[in-house]
C-alpha cells in the first residue's frame, strides 16, 4: 500500500513539475526555467509572477 501512495505522489510531482515548468517558459522567463532544473522552486515562482513585457 505505501508503494501506491508513494507512486502516486512521485507521480503527482512530476505532472507538476512539468506543468509549472511550462508555464515559466509560456511566460518568457528563461532563466527561471534554466535555474529551476536543479531549484524547482523556481519553477512556482515563475509560473506564478506575470509575463515579462515585450519589447519591440
Amino acid at each position: 500500500m505505501w508503494w501506491g501512495i508513494g507512486g502516486g505522489l512521485a507521480i503527482l510531482y512530476l505532472v507538476l513539475m512539468i506543468v509549472l515548468g511550462l508555464s515559466c517558459l509560456r511566460k518568457g522567463h528563461w532563466v527561471m526555467f534554466i535555474v529551476g532544473i536543479f531549484i524547482p522552486l523556481f519553477w512556482i515562482i515563475g509560473a506564478i509572477i506575470p509575463p515579462r513585457a515585450q519589447t519591440v
